[in-house]
């Protein structure tokens, strides 16, 4: 049982009932505190002389206001310093044997260092307080930053258990701090009649060491020899604790605030709770500096923001206009369109009398434009009615194998005329899908037309095959291509390139816009991939 005991945090104590209670038994594991049991024991130290002089009073009242209690037993806790002069948090439980007449004879009990128990309870109000801080600063939002300064200084002087406390700002380049306010007993103590406000870095002692080592800095003897210190003037707050930390916005520090004169030595926490609470007093500032030029500006903005809301509701009116215009002028284009390509195609074919050769070869080049025409037409036309929200479709079973065959025909005099190779691996037995066979053509027709405008020579390739739930249709060339970072705009309306490409290659830029708003009314997806100089591949994906 005795190897148990003195194994075990826990200190056994038999006190005589007597002034300041002399030992009668402790346990050898008393020596965790600095002391033996004998020289307890032997009466050279009585237990009053190792309890806290500050907490003395307090355990004697303790037992003063147990009057009856006798197998009872009482919890006090209190301070005692150790031989080494550490303060240590104890725990004591007791029992109060008395004999027949009731007169107590003595006190039996445990004590148990609870030491960290307490720090991690203090810390824990240290938090609690520090945040109550923070709550009032955010709920300061009419408040002047002298106010907002004044309030964060004074509870850290209260949270770090200081007398004294201050606030720089350090200037944009780091080179002097710029004093903004001490705290009010500071204020009182100091007898310096005209305060510096700026402390150049390089002339600045010990309590610009936070900023030349960017970090918090704690002196708790700043009376000792310190090679930092530059002394201070007369009539200075005598100081013998200092501590400080720098405040940082990213890399930059921004403030540096110091408390002093702390009955106790400054330890990392209170480098902790300072450093949070200026941090979050930073913030404040910040938010507030933000929300006062954004009150300013509101004005000037809510007066812009109507110019605004004026002036594009004129360009809405113009963009109709515009919009009903391009109709307009499409429809207009396309009723005689129809009429040149129609009676272009009977006289090329023979219909009504003989063509010679040479009149056939015009007659090519007439129809091959025309039918660009169209095309570009179209083009408006659907941009148009996308804009609208006008555009119809006719959603039935086709096959997509004849839809492409027809965009190829449709596509062959372009084709020819550049002496291109087109390749079709496109199986007759794919599955149908429900799509408007009139709107794929115009799909197939744009992806080839594209291919063959920026292919000057080489072969086109179209492929098809079936996945699980679609059909994938891939359109492939040997052109030009484009940069792999420029592949996501290919889909835009009126995105060219770059404004030679569009000279040399023609086109409105609105082919692959449009390709991609027909394959999205079909549920589908579409995308591209390119290499320059090697040639780009235009995927569509379409659901079955």
């Amino acid at each position: 049982m005795e190897f148990v005991i003195n194994s075990s945090p826990v200190v056994v104590f038999i006190w005589k009932n007597e002034p300041n209670w002399p030992v009668e038994f402790v346990s050898d594991n008393i020596l965790q505190f600095g002391y033996t049991a004998n020289e307890l024991i032997s009466g050279q130290i009585l237990y009053s002389d190792i309890i806290h002089p500050d907490d003395l009073e307090y355990v004697r009242s303790s037992f003063r206001t147990k009057p009856e209690e006798t197998d009872k037993g009482f919890t006090v806790d209190y301070r005692i310093v150790t031989k080494f002069g550490e303060v240590r948090w104890v725990s004591e439980r007791t029992l109060i044997r008395r004999d027949e007449a009731g007169v107590a004879i003595s006190l039996q009990g445990i004590i148990l260092d609870i030491t960290e128990r307490k720090k991690a309870e203090e810390a824990l109000r240290l938090d609690e307080f520090r945040l109550e801080a923070l709550l009032k600063l955010n709920k300061m939002a009419g408040a002047s930053l002298q106010e907002i300064t004044d309030f964060a200084r004074e509870e850290a002087v209260k949270l770090t258990k200081s007398k004294q406390g201050y606030l720089a700002f350090m200037s944009p380049d780091e080179s002097a701090l710029i004093m903004h306010s001490w705290s009010r007993d500071a204020m009182e103590e100091c007898k310096i009649g005209d305060k510096p406000l700026v402390y150049p870095l390089e002339t600045t002692g010990l309590w610009g060491e936070a900023v030349r080592q960017r970090m918090p800095i704690i002196t708790n003897d700043y009376q000792a020899s310190n090679p930092f210190k530059k002394g201070y003037p007369e009539g200075h707050v005598e100081l013998k604790r200092h501590m400080n930390v720098p405040i940082f916005d990213g890399d930059r520090i921004v403030i540096v605030a110091g408390v002093g004169n702390k009955e106790e030595n400054y330890d990392e926490s209170d480098i902790r709770q300072l450093t949070l609470l200026m941090q979050g007093m930073w913030t404040h500032i910040q938010h507030k500096l933000a929300a006062d030029e954004l009150k300013q500006y509101s004005q000037e903005l809510t007066k812009i923001n109507k110019e605004l809301s004026e002036a594009n509701e004129e360009l809405k009116s113009l963009d109709k206009m515009k919009d009903e215009f391009i109709s307009n002028v499409s429809h207009e284009l396309k009723t005689p369109l129809v009429s040149i390509i129609g009676y272009s195609e009977l006289i090329y074919e023979g219909t009504l009398g003989n063509v010679r050769d040479q009149q056939k070869n015009a007659l090519e080049t007439i129809l091959r434009n025309s039918k660009r025409l169209r095309r570009l037409v179209d083009s408006l036309l659907h941009m148009s009615l996308t804009q609208a929200e006008a555009i119809e479709y006719v959603f039935e079973p086709v096959q997509i194998a004849e839809i492409i065959d027809d965009a190829i025909t449709d596509m062959i005099p372009l084709i020819n005329e550049k002496n291109l190779t087109i390749k079709k691996d496109v199986p007759d037995n794919l599955s149908d899908i429900r799509g408007d066979e009139h709107k794929l053509t115009d799909l197939f027709t744009h992806l080839i037309d594209n291919a063959v405008k920026f292919t000057p020579s080489g072969e086109i390739t179209l492929e098809t095959y079936e996945e699980e739930d679609s059909l994938h249709i891939k359109v492939s060339d040997t052109g030009i291509g484009i940069a792999k970072d420029l592949i996501p705009h290919l889909f835009q309306k009126f995105y060219q390139v770059d404004s030679s490409i569009r000279r040399k290659y023609g086109g409105t830029g609105l082919g692959l816009y449009i390709c991609k708003n027909i394959v999205e009314a079909h549920n589908g997806e579409i995308w591209g991939e390119s290499e320059e100089n090697v040639g780009t591949t235009v995927h569509a994906r379409l659901p079955k």
